[in-house]
């Protein structure tokens, strides 16, 4: 029998793997139905939304035209039980800036339950989505 927490860190990591081979919507069928997707309001997929419906048809088919999955990288990866956090790096798609985000996930029984995410230093990719804000860059 897989641990709980070696399936969770197996589904989660599914989801990446899947992005970076260019087959993101093959992650669909690791969704539960009553999947839950918690992003900031400001983005085009933010809000709360219930269902894998919306995930499966909304977000996977359409995140590669934002986030380039073959400049996708972990910082952090790790789970305990049903829980994962996977701080992650991804380029932004027809840009050279790359974005920091913090991804929580809950799988069980070899599904995963809900995502909530967070996105540092968000003013790339709201520029790549033309979306205006008051955000500036930090001097380098």
């Amino acid at each position: 029998m897989i641990s709980t927490t070696k399936n969770t860190l197996e589904v989660v990591d599914a989801y990446y793997q899947a992005g970076v081979e260019k087959r993101l919507t093959d992650f669909g069928s690791y969704l539960h139905d009553d999947f839950v997707t918690t992003a900031p309001n400001y983005l085009p997929w933010g809000g709360v939304h219930h269902g894998g419906a919306f995930f499966r048809e909304q977000v996977l088919p359409n995140l590669p035209d934002v986030l380039d999955f073959g400049r996708f990288s972990y910082d952090v990866f790790f789970a305990n039980g049903e829980n994962a956090i996977a701080l992650v790096n991804f380029g932004l798609t027809g840009r050279d800036e790359m974005i920091k985000i913090s991804e929580h996930w809950t799988v069980r029984d070899g599904k995963a339950i809900n995502i909530w995410v967070a996105y540092f230093e968000p003013q790339a990719l709201l520029d790549s989505l033309k979306i205006p804000h008051g955000l500036t860059r930090a001097a380098a």
